[in-house]
C-alpha cells in the first residue's frame, strides 16, 4: 500500500502543471511549494524551540488562532512554524504576526516531508481537523516527535476505516494525543484501539468569541451603510444566488454585503451580472461613487467575520450545492438569525441551531423570503439574538483544555 500511495504522490507531481494551465489556483499551489521547498534546503529555522502547526486552510487556521495567543503568552521563547495546503490559508496569514515562520506544506513523499523536518526540528507538531498525510505522520514517529490532532471529527464512513486502507490507519495510529470536537469521536477511536482520546470543544467557539469581544470597525462598510441597516450573503457560491436575487432586486429590501467564497475578478464579474445593479466593490471603494449604491462587494479575504458585526441577519452560502456549508458561527456569535440552504445535514452546529430555531433552512427563493418576514418581526428576532449568541457562549473552553494537554509537549526534559 506504502508503494501504491508514494507511486500515485508522484505521478500527481508529474502531471501537476499540465492541469495548472489556465488555473490560477493551481499554478498557486505549485509555484508556492517550489518557493518554500527551495528557501528551505539546506537551513534551518534555529536553534530555538519549535512548535510546528499545520493546517489544510484559512478556516482551519482561523480556529487555532486562540491556542496560538496563548502559547506565546505563555511560552514567549517559542518559535511557531506555520504550513498551509492551499494557497488561500498562505496567503491570508503568511504575515500573521504571532507566527515566526510560514509556508506550503509539500507534496507528501519522504524526501521532501524530512527536508522540512530537518529544516524546522520541532518539539513538536500539531495537525488541526483531519489533516493527515502517511509519510509525514511516519517521518515524524521515526524522528520521535509528538504529533497533537486538535478539533478533529470522526465518522464511520470515512475512507480510513475501510479495510483497504489499513495502511493509512496505521499512520493516523501513531499520532500521540486526539483532541476531538465530540464524544462519537473519541468512541469510534476507542473502538478501534487509540486510547489518548479527549473530547475538547470545537476551538471555533473560542475563536468566534475572540472575534466578538475585539474592536470590529470597517470604515468601508460605516461610510456604505450611513447608518442604514444591511444583511449580509457570506461566502456565497453560484447556486446560491438562484434564492438572492430576486429579494436583492426589490427596491424596498435592505442594503447587502456580498462576500463571495471566490473572490477572483472572475467570479466578482459574474456576480455584477447576474445582479444588474450597480455595486461598490471594496477593493475599489469611493466615498463619493460609492456611497448611494444598494449592494457592496467584499473582494478581499478576511474581512467578512468582522462585517457580521453591522448586519441585521445573514445568509451564509455553500448548502445549495455540494461545496459544503460555511461557517455560521462567526455570524451566530454576533447574534444574527441565518438562512441556509437545504444540505447542512453533515454540520452539526448548523443542525443544532435549525432545531432551535436560530438558524433557517430553505429550498428556494420563496422560502427564502417567507423567513425574512419571520426574523423581521421584533419579537422573533430577539429571540433568536439571544439564542444564538448563548448557543456559543455556552460551548466555550475548548483551547484551554488543549492547552493544558498540550503543555508538557513545550517543557524540555531535564537530560
Amino acid at each position: 500500500m506504502k508503494l501504491i500511495y508514494s507511486f500515485l504522490i508522484h505521478l500527481i507531481k508529474l502531471f501537476l502543471p499540465l492541469f495548472a494551465i489556465g488555473n490560477n489556483k493551481l499554478h498557486e499551489f505549485i509555484n508556492g511549494r517550489s518557493k518554500t521547498f527551495k528557501s528551505i534546503k539546506g537551513k534551518s529555522l534555529s536553534n530555538s524551540s519549535v512548535l510546528w502547526i499545520h493546517s489544510a486552510s484559512l478556516g482551519e487556521f482561523e480556529q487555532c488562532m486562540p491556542l496560538i495567543k496563548m502559547i506565546k503568552n505563555n511560552f514567549k521563547n517559542f518559535k511557531i512554524a506555520v504550513t498551509f495546503f492551499s494557497p488561500s490559508g498562505y496567503k491570508a496569514q503568511k504575515k500573521f504576526k504571532l507566527v515566526d515562520w510560514v509556508g506550503y506544506l509539500p507534496l507528501d513523499t519522504s524526501s521532501r516531508i524530512k527536508t522540512l523536518i530537518n529544516f524546522m526540528n520541532p518539539q513538536a507538531v500539531i495537525l488541526i481537523k483531519n489533516e493527515y498525510w502517511p509519510n509525514l505522520l511516519f517521518c515524524l514517529k521515526e524522528k520521535k516527535i509528538p504529533v497533537i490532532s486538535i478539533s478533529s471529527r470522526f465518522y464511520n464512513k470515512q475512507f480510513f476505516f475501510r479495510n483497504w486502507a489499513y495502511w493509512f490507519l496505521k499512520s493516523i495510529k501513531t499520532i500521540q494525543e486526539f483532541y476531538t470536537i465530540d464524544l462519537n469521536s473519541k468512541i469510534l477511536l476507542n473502538n478501534i484501539g487509540i486510547k489518548n482520546v479527549i473530547v475538547s470543544g470545537d476551538t471555533r467557539m473560542d475563536r468566534v468569541l475572540d472575534i466578538y469581544k475585539s474592536k470590529n470597525n470597517l470604515n468601508i462598510i460605516e461610510n456604505f451603510l450611513d447608518k442604514k441597516n444591511c444583511w449580509i450573503a457570506g461566502s456565497t457560491w453560484d447556486e446560491d444566488y438562484q434564492l438572492l436575487l430576486n429579494y436583492i432586486n426589490n427596491k424596498n429590501s435592505l442594503k447587502v454585503i456580498i462576500a463571495p467564497h471566490d473572490c477572483s475578478d472572475k467570479s466578482i464579474s459574474s456576480i455584477q451580472k447576474i445582479v444588474q445593479q450597480p455595486i461598490a466593490k471594496w477593493s475599489t471603494y469611493s466615498d463619493k461613487k460609492d456611497k448611494s449604491k444598494k449592494i457592496l462587494i467584499i473582494d478581499r479575504i478576511g474581512f467578512l467575520k468582522y462585517a457580521y458585526s453591522y448586519a441585521k441577519w445573514a445568509y451564509i452560502g455553500g448548502g445549495m450545492g455540494r461545496k459544503g456549508l460555511h461557517n455560521i458561527l462567526e455570524a451566530a456569535v454576533f447574534g444574527l438569525p441565518i438562512i441556509i440552504g437545504k444540505n447542512y445535514q453533515k454540520f452539526p452546529e448548523a443542525v443544532d441551531l435549525v432545531k432551535e430555531g436560530g438558524c433557517f433552512s430553505v429550498k428556494n427563493s420563496a422560502e427564502f423570503e417567507t423567513v425574512i418576514k419571520y426574523i423581521s418581526k421584533e419579537k422573533n428576532y430577539t429571540k433568536i439574538k439571544t439564542l444564538n449568541y448563548e448557543y456559543i457562549k455556552k460551548r466555550d473552553g475548548a483551547t484551554q483544555k488543549i492547552y493544558n494537554g498540550l503543555k508538557k509537549h513545550l517543557i524540555k526534559p531535564n537530560i
